[in-house]
């Protein structure tokens, strides 16, 4: 059992208060492989819903890659390794630490042309559907980003930082509305050097909008940025998005054409979700665009007949690229413009956009473009940059335990689970309806050394937990002695609200033998929904007691009312609330609280959970009480993790400071070095002294005489390879005898504990 001791606690939290806003962990990069390959980037964090943009990170005139994931509104920067032909990128999360705050959605784009990649952005006020703009610029060698203040003469209430367009009355003002679900498209729609916005209004028409770019052709330069709505139904075609990868074109370049034909539509001119890509297909000099929509897995690419000024669209591709492999990425596909593999000519990338339901591990597809002129778009992978990672799927929860008994600290993930599509009926046969209820965990041997960590994955469905779903999910690991025998034992939170019991029959520093307990009592201690549990003797009586993170964000102490040997918990915490904890926004009633105990020497222990937002909190612990903990940080070391964050501590290198690493909603994980700067923090292997059993005899088939060498009274029990109690007691002496004549032939094993010393010994009935 690992036993963190951090000294000089009075220091150590003045720090973390003093430090908590600037405070950045270091990240770290262990090696973890997979049936022998190794992941590039194995704790870059997961990808859900990336949107993909190129931009030059450290000004040495290569475009690298940015990702902005909206699940979570999580920025992900990587180097271009700068081969010709492939599309090979390194993680450099250094970079992301530049950029600003996004959410929804984030297009880099170099607007005014000075070589240092800007960002067009949904708006980061609550509930708005504005676009924002942030300028780039390089300092130290490094993209940075400052926010684009505009200038509205005449208009008091027209916010700067956000894009307004002069109304067709003269004097007034509108705001250019993107919906939060969408995804805009930012290119230069008509050619004359500056960037152009193209979007469906927000919950206003079926028809996309261009607002023109005027700055160019007013005098001011690229330096500017200047917009109006120039055409309100561009390229003359119709597109509610109520069937898959549809549209209605006109006759008539002039007119616009309303309605799909034999669709009847009751949206009334409301569309409900749409992402836009520009491009010139042909090189003609007209844009022609891709549109995927909600609720579908296609894209449609519509095909311009018009000019750059005066589009018209005149064809249809509804399963694009039909030429090659047609996208069908559950659900909502965006698709992104792009030269990946440094061959000088822009390839396309498909993904989910949906951040709710949908594709979370084959959800990033590479189409390359191998066309010696124009485009053909081929597909490469579904998974790029997933496979180079560890990813999950959705919603993953980290815990550290030594499960082989080398000495190693493993690592067990648990996870919500991933997507898996409906299966189309047959004739006659109901179809198979979607479901990410496909739980799992996953046990990372570490096969490196005590002093360089180095996992493998070696189980994708370790304990058969998958048996489980889909009727459960959001499988939640913590280990800790809770039966007292002096090794760690496995509870598993999930998503109804319960646990799963797996007592461990190995013994100290043996491999773990987890049998389950189906004692009913594990599933009665349901806290509502979405458990997340640790165990700890919180209040310092000699017995384990369970602490459980919720969805709603506050956090329950169950307490032990057993023996050390018989743990027993009631059905409804006795703290619902402990220290007054809650890690969800005031008026939100989710949080996802998901806590972690640092015992300390000289003081009280530390409590880190995670929460919906992504930070981690950190609180002084002071007891099993509903008196409120002193907040230590409610950003502790300045991380943001995007939504649900999962931390779990321990010192993998034996250099005395803690590592950390951290589950998101993405599927994946993070690493950390944490900074305790002016605090001494050591770890050590502490395993409580083990008693040596002696049993006579050994096989037996009646009686069995016990001796242990202690002078306290002990407890002892037998249980057998079920973990089922097949006898227990308590013995003044350190002799005692029991019975197995009515026992079945078998391995069995008897556990005792004497004071703050126990052992296990293996006795075999024949």
């Amino acid at each position: 059992m690992r036993v963190f001791f951090l000294l000089n606690l009075s220091i150590f939290f003045q720090y973390l208060s003093a430090n908590a806003q600037n405070e950045m962990f270091q990240r770290m990069n262990v090696p973890v492989a997979q049936n022998g390959q190794a992941y590039k980037s194995p704790f870059a964090g997961g990808l859900n819903n990336p949107q993909l943009s190129a931009a030059d990170l450290n000004n040495d005139g290569i475009a690298d890659l940015v990702i902005f994931d909206r699940g979570g509104d999580v920025v992900l920067t990587y180097l271009n390794d700068n081969l010709p032909g492939e599309a090979g990128y390194t993680f450099a999360p250094e970079y992301a630490c530049n950029f600003p705050k996004l959410i929804d959605w984030a297009l880099l784009r170099d607007y005014n042309k000075d070589g240092a990649t800007d960002i067009f952005c949904g708006s980061l006020g609550q509930n708005s559907q504005e676009v924002q703009v942030f300028r780039g610029y390089f300092e130290n060698n490094m993209l940075h980003f400052a926010p684009f203040v505009f200038s509205y003469p005449n208009c008091t209430t027209c916010t700067p930082q956000i894009i307004w367009y002069p109304d067709e009355m003269p004097g007034f003002w509108n705001n250019l509305p993107v919906s939060k679900t969408d995804l805009p498209a930012i290119d230069d729609i008509d050619g004359d050097g500056d960037l152009d916005i193209m979007a469906f209004p927000a919950g206003t028409s079926t028809n996309v909008w261009w607002w023109k770019n005027t700055s160019v052709e007013n005098g001011y330069g690229f330096d500017s940025l200047h917009f109006e709505a120039y055409d309100r139904c561009w390229g003359r075609f119709y597109e509610n998005g109520f069937d898959p990868c549809q549209a209605s074109l006109s006759d008539d370049p002039a007119a616009c054409v309303t309605g799909l034909a034999g669709v009847p539509d009751d949206r009334d001119n409301a569309h409900p979700g749409a992402t836009l890509m520009t491009y010139d297909q042909d090189s003609d000099g007209d844009k022609e665009l891709v549109v995927g929509n909600i609720s579908f897995d296609c894209l449609g690419m519509l095909m311009n007949s018009g000019t750059p000024g005066m589009a018209w669209m005149t064809a249809l591709d509804d399963t694009f690229p039909i030429y090659s492999t047609p996208v069908q990425l559950s659900n909502f596909p965006g698709s992104f413009y792009l030269d990946l593999d440094n061959d000088g000519k822009k390839d396309m990338v498909a993904a989910r956009n949906n951040k709710t339901v949908g594709e979370d591990q084959k959800n990033v597809w590479f189409y390359k473009n191998t066309a010696t002129t124009g485009h053909f778009f081929e597909l490469e992978t579904k998974s790029f940059l997933v496979s180079d990672m560890i990813d999950f799927g959705t919603s993953t929860h980290p815990a550290f335990a030594d499960v082989n008994g080398d000495g190693l600290l493993d690592l067990v993930v648990g996870n919500y689970g991933y997507f898996t599509p409906t299966i189309p009926p047959g004739p006659g046969t109901p179809g198979v309806p979607s479901t990410p209820n496909n739980a799992s965990l996953y046990l990372f041997l570490n096969t490196g050394t005590p002093t360089a960590p180095a996992f493998n994955l070696v189980n994708t469905n370790w304990l058969n937990m998958a048996e489980y779903a889909p009727g459960d999910s959001d499988f939640s690991p913590a280990f800790g002695d809770i039966d007292g025998d002096g090794d760690l034992d496995l509870l598993v939170g999930n998503n109804i609200g319960a646990l799963y019991c797996y007592r461990n029959e190995g013994g100290v520093g043996s491999p773990m033998v987890l049998q389950q307990d189906f004692n009913p009592m594990w599933f009665d201690m349901d806290i509502g929904v979405v458990s997340s549990p640790f165990i700890i003797d919180l209040d310092k009586d000699g017995l384990m007691d369970v602490v459980m993170g919720e969805r709603n964000g506050n956090i329950n102490f169950f307490k032990n009312i057993g023996t050390a040997f018989d743990p027993m918990f009631a059905t409804l915490p006795s703290i619902s609330n402990l220290g007054k904890v809650d890690t969800d926004l005031p008026g939100q009633s989710i949080g996802f609280s998901t806590p972690f105990f640092i015992p300390m020497q000289n003081g009280n222990p530390m409590l880190v959970t995670g929460s919906q937002f992504g930070n981690l909190e950190a609180y002084e612990v002071l007891g099993a009480t509903a008196d409120s903990f002193p907040l230590i940080s409610d950003k502790w070391g300045n991380l943001d993790e995007g939504n649900r964050s999962h931390p779990a501590l321990a010192d993998l290198d034996e250099d005395g400071i803690l590592e950390m690493v951290v589950g998101n909603l993405r599927g994946g994980l993070t690493l950390y070095k944490t900074q305790l700067t002016d605090c001494t923090v050591a770890t050590r292997e502490v395993s409580p002294a083990r008693l040596s059993i002696g049993l006579s005899p050994n096989p037996s088939d009646a009686w069995v005489r016990v001796t242990v060498p202690v002078q306290d009274a002990l407890d002892w029990r037998v249980v057998n390879a079920l973990g089922q109690q097949m006898a227990f007691g308590t013995s003044a002496l350190s002799t005692f005898s029991f019975g197995v004549q009515d026992w079945e032939p078998g391995v069995y094993f008897l556990l005792v504990r004497s004071g703050g010393q126990g052992g296990v010994a293996k006795l075999v009935v024949k």
